[in-house]
Parts: structure tokens; sequence; C-alpha cells
């Protein structure tokens, strides 16, 4: 008896092709872009001709909607020593983020769960880096320009807070397209403090400020992730045609 392996082929197929459009499809719900925390970006604490301590980090900015508002979950990660720098630093303590929103904007915490980052803060200043970010978060001292390590994230250690943002009408796609250009160019701005950075430099302190790294990768836009789905809807089609030539 001659059997055919088509079929089964093709019910894979089309299987598989309903759970990665049904995963796509839930991935537009989100927009994000990340920005990266260096001190070519600017930095208080410079040597001779090296500019800051070589303390680095990321910022994902991740906007899901939430009915008429937005979730704005902020992923904060530590990322010193992770590479050679020419400050030297191998460790450091990341204890405070301070970030601009859009005008008309406003920010309050949704969730602190599981991190360190407990204490929220409006209007902050950081000494030497710049006066009158929009919002903070911190570990619970205002370590933006004092306090301890406490709590603090070390090399390669990370966390997660949300945020919920309101009095903006945008969607998440636009939001994140808003928020990536105002910090493209420069009307928003974010920065870091770190403590007890080791390296050349060892115990001292540093505040950098964040950029857009100019080859982040691109999120994918909803109309890309769409093409993925009608080009795999297109092939479970041809691989069901081939099955019933088979057949005949």
């Amino acid at each position: 008896m001659k059997t055919n392996f088509a079929q089964p082929l093709t019910a894979c197929l089309a299987t598989a092709g309903l759970v990665i459009a049904s995963s796509l499809l839930t991935a537009t719900q989100a927009q994000a872009f990340s920005l990266s925390v260096a001190p070519e970006y600017g930095s208080t604490n410079s040597l001779g001709n090296v500019i800051g301590t070589g303390a680095t980090a990321t910022l994902d900015f991740n906007f899901v909607q939430s009915g008429a508002d937005l979730l704005l979950n902020l992923g904060i990660k530590n990322t010193t020593g992770t590479q050679v720098t020419a400050g030297g630093a191998t460790d450091s303590s990341l204890v405070a983020v301070a970030f601009d929103v859009l005008s008309g904007v406003n920010a309050s915490v949704k969730s602190t769960a599981g991190s360190t980052f407990t204490a929220f803060w409006q209007n902050v200043d950081i000494s030497g880096l710049q006066d009158g970010f929009d919002y903070g978060i911190s570990t619970p001292r205002k370590s933006f320009n004092g306090g301890n390590a406490n709590g603090g994230l070390y090399k390669n250690q990370s966390t997660l807070v949300s945020f919920l943002l309101t009095g903006s009408s945008l969607s998440a796609a636009q939001a994140e397209n808003a928020f990536l250009t105002g910090f493209q160019n420069g009307t928003l701005k974010a920065g870091v403090r770190f403590q007890q950075v080791d390296g050349s430099r060892v115990g001292t302190s540093d505040k950098v400020m964040a950029g857009v790294s100019p080859d982040a990768e691109p999120v994918p836009e909803p109309t890309t992730i769409a093409g993925m789905v009608m080009g795999l809807g297109s092939l479970v089609a041809a691989r069901r045609k081939q099955a019933k030539k088979a057949l005949a």
C-alpha cells in the first residue's frame, strides 16, 4: 500500500502556520526599542582624554495598549564589563534611571513587582548630567546624586518596572515611533546613575546619558509581520495543492 506523507506534512504546516501567525499577530500589540547607556552620549566622570568610566547599560522601552491608555514596560540592564571600554570599568552598581516623556503625557508606577527599583520620582535632576528629567525610578534611597549602592543592579543583572502612561490618545505603535523619534532628535533624554564602578578608577561613581545606537535592530512593523503571515499562508496553500496532485 502506498503511504501518502504529503497530507500529514500539509496538516503540520497548517498547524504550525496558525501557531506562528497567532504569535506574530499577538506581538503587534507591543512596540519596543532600546536605548544604549554609554559614555559617548555624555558622562560626568572623565579623566584626561578618557570619557567616562566605561559603565554601560541598556534601557528597553516596550509599549503595550491598556484600554485608552498605555503601559510602558521599562527593562533596565547593567551591561558594564561585557565589552572592553576606554574607561576600563569591569562592574558597577546601577542605582537610578531618569527619563523624559512626550509633552502632555503623565506617568505613574503600575508595577515594581520583583524589582528593587521601587522609588518613583518626578522632576529629577542628575547633577552634572542634566536637570529636569520628567521622571525617575531608583532603589529605595534617592540615589541620583547621593545615597548608596544597596539594591543596585550589578553586571548582567536586570529588572523590569511598569508605568501607566495617561493623557495621550496614541496607540502603542504611535507611541513607540514618537518616543523613539524624540530620543533620536534630542527632545527626549534619559540618564543613569552608577555607583561602585570597578576598574581603572576603583570605587568611583558615574552618571551617563542614553542614546539610540546607530546599529540598533529595528522592530518589525505590523505590515511586515502581516506580510510574513501571508507568506506562510501561501506556503501552506502550495503544500496543499501538491498533496492534492499526489492523491490524483
